[in-house]
């Protein structure tokens, strides 16, 4: 039923279209009403002879045979063609009368064409144009019991029971096709989906953001109160144990099997999401072959990435401020020829050690994982990877080959976000007006050894978190003080 209920308005649009197409059947079939006439078929008694028992089916192919049809077609001025294609005959019951029909265009007509099969037959079983003493030794005599009645109907379904089937039918196809979609479909379908095919915890279900709220990477900034924002909220507060216990600073590689699954939107939100709750943050446009930060934050063309790795250019001079206090951008800058060949470990790592020297936490947009090498590259000097899926694109076989490849290379942590969830996959995550206790990632069903062993406890009783928090607090500018403010929402304001 879930299923069903995900794609309710395809069943609603089946249903119309089975509608509409009984429809067009009751508007294209052409009109014709139908007339009977039914005759009783007797064994004739004949003196010193033995009843012969009538043969309805021989009598049914007689009453629609050449010597009826010839007479009745020239009766009625129709040719012998059409009126083979609207006389039949059956037996009615188990009984000896025998129904004979036709259909024509007009209610008249078509008694008129009955009445005249009907008395052709019992003319010609009765043998009327032969004489008496033939007539005394026939086995069979025919008589007229009903004759035809002038339709008041035209044949067939009525426009009600047709645009019922219609329905009916159009429905039994619009189930039929969603659950055959859905069986052969290899995509993401929850949040349990994409923990199983990663093997790592999932800590936040984006959901959609529609066109009039403007560019989805910009949603925290921009609708600080929508569903949107609240996921990276939650988010936040999910890898915010995982963070802290980073000492010197973070990088947190955001990675995804394929382009278009929502990478960049979330590297942009969740960066912006960090630094309203004080984090010095470093957003990187590491996609060197489609670079696009710099037109979600307008910077324009500037030294970036590239520059920074190639020696051209300083962190001061790549690293430049953006409306958000306390988010600075770092540009994917002058993409050389070869963009594989900027990636070398030991400059990365020299560059985030700079980076790391004047940030808390370092958010990396990287490329597909299954498209180019460059994302593994980065996921080697991560210390977190966040693996982005989106519900309607990314498949089973993307996200656990991008899994076993970053876990292959990489020495980080691996957690999921899926993107572009509707509110039923949300229900997990913060309400409207209640805020839960962050749980840390660490906490998370099924989530590896190696996060549970990096993120320290944050219970009521934990200290080792509270140092380690008060040492992150240290690098944090004056905004700590109203952060919290940031984050929660007026009083008796909805956040979503």
């Amino acid at each position: 039923m879930t299923v069903l209920r995900r794609h309710g308005i395809w069943l609603v649009l089946a249903t119309i279209a089975g509608i509409a197409g009984a429809w067009l059947v009751y508007m294209a079939r052409p009109v014709t009403y139908s007339s009977t006439a039914q005759v009783d078929v007797e064994s004739h008694v004949v003196p010193l002879a033995t009843p012969v028992p009538p043969n309805m089916d021989t009598e049914a192919q007689i009453a629609t045979s050449g010597v009826v049809t010839t007479s009745v077609a020239r009766t009625m001025g129709v040719s012998l063609t059409d009126l083979q294609h609207n006389l039949s005959a059956k037996v009615s019951g188990t009984g000896n009368v025998l129904s004979i029909s036709c259909k024509m265009p007009t209610p008249d007509a078509a008694q008129r064409c009955a009445g005249a099969a009907a008395a052709t037959y019992v003319k010609f079983r009765n043998l009327a144009s032969s004489s008496k003493s033939v007539q005394a030794r026939d086995p069979l005599h025919a008589t007229l019991v009903t004759p035809p009645a002038l339709p008041s109907a035209p044949a067939g379904p009525g426009k009600g029971i047709l645009l019922s089937v219609g329905a009916v039918l159009g429905l039994t196809l619009g189930v039929g096709a969603v659950l055959l979609r859905d069986r052969f479909d290899d995509r993401i379908r929850d949040r349990a989906d994409l923990e199983r095919c990663l093997d790592a915890p999932v800590l936040s279900a984006v959901p959609r953001v529609s066109r009039r709220s403007g560019n989805p990477a910009l949603v925290f900034s921009r609708a600080p109160q929508s569903p949107a924002a609240e996921a990276y909220r939650y988010l936040r507060a999910r890898l915010d144990p995982a963070l802290t216990s980073m000492e010197g600073g973070g990088v947190l590689l955001v990675a995804s099997a394929q382009g278009r699954e929502g990478r960049t939107s979330v590297a942009a939100n969740l960066a912006t999401a960090l630094a309203h709750a004080g984090d010095n943050v470093i957003l990187v446009d590491a996609d060197l072959r489609h670079p696009s930060l710099s037109q979600v934050f307008g910077t324009g063309a500037r030294p970036g990435l590239s520059d920074l790795l190639g020696g051209r250019a300083s962190l001061e001079e790549v690293a430049v401020a953006t409306d958000v206090p306390g988010l600075r951008l770092v540009t994917a800058g002058e993409v050389p020829g070869r963009p594989t060949d900027m990636f070398e470990v030991f400059r990365l790592t020299r560059s985030f050690a700079r980076m790391k020297a004047v940030a808390d936490v370092i958010v990396v947009d990287s490329s597909p994982v299954l498209a180019v090498s460059d994302a593994l590259t980065l996921a080697r000097v991560s210390d977190l990877v966040v693996v982005v899926a989106d519900l309607r694109r990314t498949r089973h076989g993307d996200a656990s080959s991008t899994a076993q490849q970053i876990r292959a290379v990489g020495l980080g942590t691996l957690v999921g976000v899926l993107n572009r969830a509707p509110r039923s996959l949300r229900n997990g995550q913060a309400g409207p007006s209640v805020r839960p206790e962050p749980e840390s990632a660490a906490s998370s069903p099924g989530v590896p050894t190696i996060l549970a062993g990096l993120v320290p406890s944050r219970g009521q009783n934990g200290h080792s978190g509270a140092r380690l928090g008060a040492a992150r607090a240290s690098r944090r500018g004056p905004r700590d003080a109203g952060s919290g403010a940031e984050d929660s929402p007026p009083s008796g304001q909805d956040t979503e």
